[in-house]
């Protein structure tokens, strides 16, 4: 007779009798191998790719199955866990001591790639800290064609060139997130943005102050006429940009500008022209900036706006 063998991650062993019972029958065990599919993707889905590429999905068969389902890979958030967080010191340690650490980017870019792929052409969110290169951006463009909410955040890695292609490649993208990713700005690619993402109503840019891609830069953002949520963080736009933001954006309800905007002053003149901004932002703050105000990872992608 053939043998079942569960991995002990699935069979939860014999507890305490319950109290009455007197010692005599213990609480039969639990497989956790038996739980529907839809009762594992559920659960899975509250765990987040990094947890479940990480190895829950590998515990047993069912488990694996319902790692592969589809639907559980919508929304792919590799921004917020410790192994992210950890890269930073991670590469700060490998300089005083040469001990690779056991996931570094490459490793991180590998789950992503299995994560888009197990998502079918079905991901409508990606978003990133770190690790992300050109490379794997064309990998999720190639096979996420319905991509709506894109957040990249300290991703030195990608280009001008990598994230162009990406964008001329998921025309349905609807809330973009760029975070102190200084190889990617400029007014042509702002344009180039607005141009293949014709449904774009969210875009928040962090940058660090005059850290710019040449004069004018803000100026690609008013070619994003969708827009209803703008935010620009360490951004050089002057008076006269804003202005032409203003007129290529009709429907823009929240504008927020950041104290590091040093080249706006925020006059009557301007105020005016913002009238009918339901949500405004405008420098000085006379406070000291809370950047999770305006990049929260959380809210890419959500139907906030």
């Amino acid at each position: 007779m053939a043998t079942t063998v569960h991995h002990p991650r699935c069979v939860e062993g014999i507890v305490a009798p319950p109290i009455g019972t007197g010692g005599d029958s213990p609480v039969p065990a639990r497989d956790w191998s038996e739980l529907p599919l839809d009762a594992l993707a559920s659960i899975f889905v509250k765990l987040g790719a990094i947890e479940i590429l990480m190895g829950t999905g590998l515990v047993c068969r069912s488990w694996l199955q319902a790692a592969e389902l589809p639907e559980l890979w919508r929304f792919v958030d590799m921004a917020r866990h410790k192994v992210v967080d950890d890269i930073s010191d991670n590469m700060e340690a490998f300089r005083v001591s040469p001990v690779e650490p056991k996931i570094n980017c490459d490793v991180l870019c590998a789950m992503a790639r299995v994560a888009v792929y197990r998502s079918r052409g079905k991901l409508d969110v990606f978003v990133a800290k770190w690790f992300v290169t050109d490379q794997l951006l064309e990998y999720i463009s190639n096979r996420s064609p319905a991509l709506k909410a894109l957040g990249l955040v300290s991703c030195g890695g990608v280009s001008n060139e990598g994230f162009t292609q990406l964008i001329n490649k998921c025309p349905l993208l609807e809330d973009l997130l760029l975070v102190f990713c200084h190889n990617v700005g400029g007014r042509d690619v702002y344009e180039a943005t607005g141009r293949a993402c014709p449904q774009l109503r969210r875009f928040r840019l962090r940058k660090r102050a005059f850290c710019f891609h040449g004069s004018g830069e803000a100026l690609g953002v008013a070619a994003m006429h969708g827009l209803r949520t703008l935010a620009l963080l360490g951004s050089d736009v002057t008076n006269d940009e804003l202005a032409s933001v203003l007129d290529g954006c009709p429907h823009l309800e929240l504008l927020h500008l950041s104290d590091d905007c040093f080249n706006i002053g925020a006059d009557d003149a301007l105020r005016a022209r913002c009238a009918r901004i339901k949500s405004l932002v405008l420098p000085p703050l006379h406070r000291e900036i809370d950047d999770g105000d305006y990049y929260e990872i959380d809210v890419v992608g959500s139907d906030s706006d």
